[in-house]
């Protein structure tokens, strides 16, 4: 390394793979859980400055990292159906994943309502991809919370 530094040439390490932390070995959750699942509600009103949170039974994101995607949606009821509101690129969403024991894992989203959210009926939900440890196989799930206004 001090050698490539008095040259200016980088040492070519391309040989070489690094990896901070190990891949995914496998996702699980409890039998009687369902992936996406509503693990803790939101309340069925909520002011403007308010924040909603949910809490979900997920897996680990680096399954799929949804760069083209995302963990987490706001859904606001328009003319008969569910319409995306924000995602978790928008400054008033938070995703937090946490680990339970050894492979169990849990969300939590929440949403801080702006001043100028319209009043309306609206959701959160969740999704990820989850890893078999009996085939390996990566899956999608998705998962939505109750409706909840905001007035």
């Amino acid at each position: 390394m001090a050698e490539a530094l008095r040259d200016g040439t980088p040492p070519d390490r391309s040989a070489k793979s690094f990896n901070e932390r190990p891949g995914v070995i496998f996702d699980d959750k409890p039998i009687r859980q369902q992936w996406g699942q509503t693990l803790t509600q939101l309340k069925s009103n909520y002011q403007k400055g308010d924040v909603a949170t949910a809490i979900f039974r997920s897996a680990h994101p680096k399954n799929n990292l949804r760069t083209e995607d995302s963990f987490l949606k706001v859904q606001r009821f328009e003319n008969g159906q569910w319409v995306d509101y924000l995602s978790d690129s928008d400054f008033d969403t938070t995703y937090t994943w946490q680990r339970e024991g050894a492979a169990y894992s849990k969300a939590i989203i929440e949403w801080r309502i702006s001043n100028d959210t319209p009043a309306g009926t609206y959701r959160l939900t969740h999704q990820g991809d989850w890893k078999s440890g009996w085939t390996r196989k990566i899956k999608p799930y998705s998962g939505a919370s109750n409706s909840f206004t905001v007035q």
